[in-house]
């Protein structure tokens, strides 16, 4: 059943702007740094955790804005008729939730290898490797897994406008947790995780020793609002009404 919904969330969205924007994005975004840092003197870790912490405080505005998508598409094809007429309405919201998230998994997966390897190409002096970017790339992605239920919830619930300004106010404020004033605060700020996790790891992997004990701190609170996420995404799906969406 869910394979099956899958596949027809696929079929609904492969020619939307929604599911190629995850195919472009990876390869602009990469473009512009690549360049950027060709003519820079900073050094191969400050460039690498830049580039990380750049996506990663993009990542919550993405979300929201292709989540609302989502919901907007949905809601025009016969205001939610499709969703609610569905034997196992639950299902049909797993579904839509997976689908966007593995795109996002893809995007992600996509951006590390593309400036892995693009990195290698101009930095002499790196020897970071692409498990590294890879694993900085999942931990990204990860992190995120509560923000796409956040953002699903409000986009079916209340609609565009609401799932694109909560987007924006979360990369911003996952933006200033980078800064000095997210240092002691930002395990417990899930808009951060998606900026701080991977730089917190890399961080590790550049022998920064602080960084050890803050991403032990961090895993365990990530899991467990994670599964509060999952469950909570349950209950929602299972009252979900067809509630009038508003801009």
């Amino acid at each position: 059943m869910l394979g099956r919904s899958l596949k027809a969330d696929f079929l609904k969205m492969k020619n939307l702007p929604v599911l190629w924007a995850h195919i472009w994005l990876p390869v602009a975004i990469n473009a512009l740094f690549l360049f950027y840092y060709a003519f820079t003197g900073w050094s191969a870790s400050a460039k690498i955790i830049g580039f990380f912490e750049s996506v990663g405080a993009g990542f919550p505005i993405l979300i929201g804005i292709f989540a609302a998508d989502v919901a907007e598409h949905e809601q025009n094809a016969g205001r939610f008729q499709n969703l609610l007429s569905q034997p196992r309405k639950t299902t049909a919201f797993w579904s839509k939730l997976i689908f966007l998230s593995l795109s996002g998994l893809f995007s992600v997966v996509l951006t590390a290898v593309i400036f892995g390897a693009g990195f290698r190409m101009i930095a002499n002096n790196c020897d970071i490797g692409m498990i590294t970017y890879l694993t900085a790339a999942l931990m990204m992605w990860c992190s995120a897994i509560p923000l796409y239920i956040v953002q699903m919830i409000i986009a079916f619930r209340f609609g565009k406008g609401a799932s694109v300004g909560t987007g924006l106010f979360a990369g911003l404020l996952g933006a200033l947790m980078l800064t000095d004033l997210g240092r002691l605060v930002w395990e417990y700020v899930p808009p951060s995780w998606t900026g701080r996790m991977p730089v917190t790891y890399l961080r590790v992997v550049v022998g920064t020793p602080d960084a050890v004990n803050e991403l032990k701190k961090a895993i365990p609170i990530v899991c467990v609002v994670t599964i509060m996420s999952l469950l909570c995404y349950r209950l929602w799906a299972s009252r979900f009404e067809g509630d009038r969406i508003t801009e």
